[in-house]
């Protein structure tokens, strides 16, 4: 297959940023370096593997849990390589379900059990054809030093027509109608169930006689085929019976298209899709297409929202998808509560040249139905809603403006928010009667910063702290729940709102004493991290 770039959400990915919220660290597990290979299933190539230079695979390794969740495998150097080290389970007696797709897509919206996927509308380019063609594979394996054999089948359906023109004028486009286009794939047992509603497709020009298109699998269907020549007229032909749409089959069939047959029949023969011919695309025109409707239909941008809210957890981007509108994004019905915040980035990963935010002096907190300019900075501050709410966040790349807009609200209603937001008020918890002390150093102490404690592990939460003996050392409950970690942060006492937006510095990730200690001292000339010591106040 041709290599394409196929842009998407990220899925599980946690590459949190310094500006964004506290440092994690990831848990390394020895075992053996996970490698895979490929082989195609009703392929017929001179090599065992159909794929090609940077082609990219998602892969899987369930057992009683998920053991690897969607890692990018791209065909490097004529193997499968993986964007890092992948290292199995210890355990050699334990069997694994091996899952693989094929174009890899970095997204949170789906799992192996679950995977949601939608062809593209308009095939008429090579990537938009190849990024149509879902490929995927199931196997089992114990930890092995061996390449684990990924045995890759077409997952969706392909339509080949040949059309005899008798009309003196060239075929300018050639649509399938009425056929759906997402479907819902288990990885696990190839079972699929379509979703949405129909739609056109734009088929792939093969050559002067043939098009080509891809389908998902869908049962009793009657789809129109339209051809549209330069003159803008156009030609229908109805299926003569209901027809399904086969996972790795190929339908095909044959029409006469003379000026007298204005509408007419044909009947397609199902016959196994075997990969003896590749296509070779023509650009196509861009005219008119008559009367044809064809509905927009959303792709994934490559970009995503990552934040505290609860769906993100600052590891899991809501996808931005693109709109009928020439740059402008939205991701819809992300909820949040009053003080979360975000930031735009590539789709599941910090690693791009993508870290979208606001400028650290403009408003702090955006109110729904409102807008703000944003930059593309690394250095820009998170942006924060004000209340609870599921909203639409649209970005526009061409004028650099964020939309929060509540559920269903339309962006162009949004007016531009140049006045400071208030901060919602943060709600302390419930404490119980165990106290924690915090002696911040002089560089802590400097501009009157205040203070604050975030405890996490049993959920989270924020307790603002006190002075109350003026003694230099500031106190703070242990809120009820179980809390087992705590951070300290240096707060920027122009807000009043305890989060990681008005954050200046923090400590490590500190485990709260169970041994009696209960004060923890900054060291000397410290700002951030790992730098203190507990005693006991």
């Amino acid at each position: 297959m041709k290599a394409t770039k196929l842009l998407a959400l990220a899925l599980c990915v946690a590459a949190i940023a310094t500006s964004c919220r506290k440092n994690d660290e990831t848990p390394k597990v020895e075992g053996k370096q996970i490698a895979v290979s490929a082989q195609m299933y009703n392929f017929t190539k001179a090599t065992d593997t159909a794929f090609e230079e940077g082609d990219a695979i998602g892969l899987h390794i369930l057992t009683n849990t998920t053991w690897l969740d969607n890692a990018k495998y791209t065909y490097t150097g004529g193997k499968l390589v993986g964007e890092q080290t992948n290292l199995w389970y210890t355990d050699e007696e334990v069997e694994a379900d091996v899952l693989a797709y094929y174009p890899y897509k970095a997204s949170a919206n789906y799992n192996a059990a679950g995977y949601t996927f939608t062809i593209n509308a308009d095939q008429s380019t090579e990537g938009a054809y190849t990024a149509s063609d879902l490929m995927v594979a199931a196997t089992t394996s114990r930890p092995t030093a061996s390449a684990v054999t990924l045995p890759f089948r077409h997952a969706l359906s392909k339509v080949v027509l040949t059309i005899n023109n008798q009309l003196g004028e060239a075929i300018e486009n050639v649509w399938f109608s009425g056929v759906y286009g997402t479907t819902t794939i288990n990885l696990l047992d190839g079972g699929n169930q379509t979703s949405g509603s129909t739609g056109t497709i734009k088929a792939a020009k093969v050559n002067d006689t043939t098009w080509a298109l891809i389908v998902v699998p869908q049962e009793n269907i009657k789809p129109q085929l339209i051809v549209t020549t330069a003159s803008k007229k156009q030609y229908t032909f109805d299926l003569a019976e209901a027809v399904t749409f086969s996972s790795g089959k190929v339908s095909s069939a044959t029409v006469e298209l003379t000026k007298e047959s204005l509408s007419t029949s044909f009947t397609p023969t199902i016959t196994d899709w075997v990969a003896d011919n590749e296509l070779q695309f023509n650009q196509t025109g861009e005219g008119e297409e008559g009367d044809i409707d064809v509905p927009f239909v959303a792709e994934e941008s490559g970009l995503g929202v990552v934040g505290k809210f609860a769906a993100s957890a600052w590891a899991t981007d809501a996808i931005l998808y693109t709109t009928p509108t020439q740059g402008l994004l939205v991701a819809e019905d992300v909820v949040m509560v009053a003080g979360d915040d975000f930031k735009i980035r590539t789709a599941g990963t910090w690693e791009g040249d993508v870290n979208i935010g606001r400028n650290a002096n403009a408003v702090n907190y955006i109110k729904a139905n409102h807008y703000i300019a944003v930059e593309n900075d690394g250095n820009s501050a998170n942006i924060a809603v004000e209340a609870d709410g599921t909203y639409d966040i649209y970005f526009n790349q061409n004028t650099m403006v964020v939309y929060i807009m509540a559920d269903g609200e339309d962006y162009t209603t949004a007016v531009e928010q140049t006045e400071n937001g208030e901060e919602p008020v943060t709600e302390e918890p419930e404490l119980t009667d165990g106290m924690l002390y915090l002696a911040p150093n002089a560089n802590w102490k400097a501009d009157g910063a205040r203070f604050a404690a975030y405890f996490f592990e049993a959920g989270e939460a924020w307790v603002s702290m006190t002075d109350s003996d003026a003694d230099g050392i500031y106190e703070v409950g242990i809120p009820v729940g179980g809390y087992t970690k705590v951070i300290f942060c240096r707060m920027n006492p122009a807000t009043t709102a305890n989060n990681w937006n008005n954050k200046w510095n923090q400590t490590a990730d500190l485990v709260i004493p169970t041994d009696g200690t209960n004060l923890y001292t900054v060291a000397e000339g410290a700002w951030d991290s790992g730098e203190g010591a507990w005693s006991t106040k």
